[in-house]
């Protein structure tokens, strides 16, 4: 074979895989830039905000790095109130205790917003009128119909009454059957209920939940399992729902058959 020839094939190859070479370092720079503005960009997209609120106001905003726990300085305004004890920062505005966050520790992957729970130090007097509202098939929820239309001396006879115990606690004493379902309302409408779930200490062997209403069990019915005469004693605080409470206790058994 001719030298001169071989000489210009191997030429040629060596100038080829030269020009490759530099198109694959030319091509790894670009990867390499759009990889470095990628994760710029990433880096910027992970700060996130946190809104304070106290009920429906905006009490400020602090911001962070995704994961990382939010500065001290950054809320700690937003904790005191006057003439209120501050009980803590909450995701869910009726402050389930599931939702309560420690800012200390907690943190956060994206923007969210946090609720402040107060206590304050003189209860506001609660001038609704508290009532039972439910169903039964032999007692004296039979006639209540679920807070129907039942006439003002009948709807009297499930009202909770002032007990004079204690600010803002109310009372009453029914017989209630297994198989009996029930809540409690505010001023004989649905506005506002409080269910299975804002009951405290209910024995299970006498009570159970009827289900979730709305995806919360503070909507759900309470279901009675045992017969027995019950007081059931509601203690309110309007400035602050959250730290309502409900308990019921069975006195003995039904008082009328």
């Amino acid at each position: 074979m001719n030298k001169n020839f071989v000489k210009i094939v191997t030429g040629i190859a060596c100038m080829t895989l030269l020009s490759a070479s530099l198109m694959g370092c030319s091509g790894n720079t670009e990867t390499a830039d759009t990889t470095a503005s990628v994760e710029a960009s990433s880096e910027a997209a992970a700060e996130i905000t946190v809104t304070f609120m106290e009920g429906e106001t905006v009490l400020g905003t602090a911001t962070a790095q995704a994961g990382e726990v939010l500065s001290a300085d950054s809320y700690s305004n937003y904790e005191t109130k006057e003439g209120s004890e501050f009980l803590g920062w909450y995701e869910a505005p009726s402050f389930i205790e599931a939702s309560k966050k420690d800012l200390t520790t907690d943190t956060f992957e994206e923007d969210t917003t946090l609720y402040a729970s107060f206590s304050a130090a003189e209860v506001t007097e609660d001038t609704r009128k508290w009532y039972l509202a439910g169903t039964s098939q032999t007692g004296p929820l039979k006639d209540n119909n679920w807070a129907g239309d039942i006439g003002q001396e009948l709807i009297d006879s499930f009202e909770l009454v002032p007990t004079g115990n204690a600010v803002n606690e109310f009372a009453i004493t029914i017989d209630l059957y297994a198989g009996d379902e029930f809540q409690i309302i505010a001023d004989w409408s649905w506005d506002v209920q409080k269910g299975y779930g804002l009951f405290t200490e209910l024995d299970d062997t006498q009570f159970a939940s009827g289900g979730s209403l709305g995806g919360s069990e503070q909507k759900a019915n309470v279901d009675v399992l045992q017969d027995g005469n019950y007081t059931i004693t509601l203690t309110t605080n309007p400035d602050n729902s959250s730290l309502d409470t409900v308990v019921i206790v069975r006195n003995g058994d039904v008082t009328n058959e």
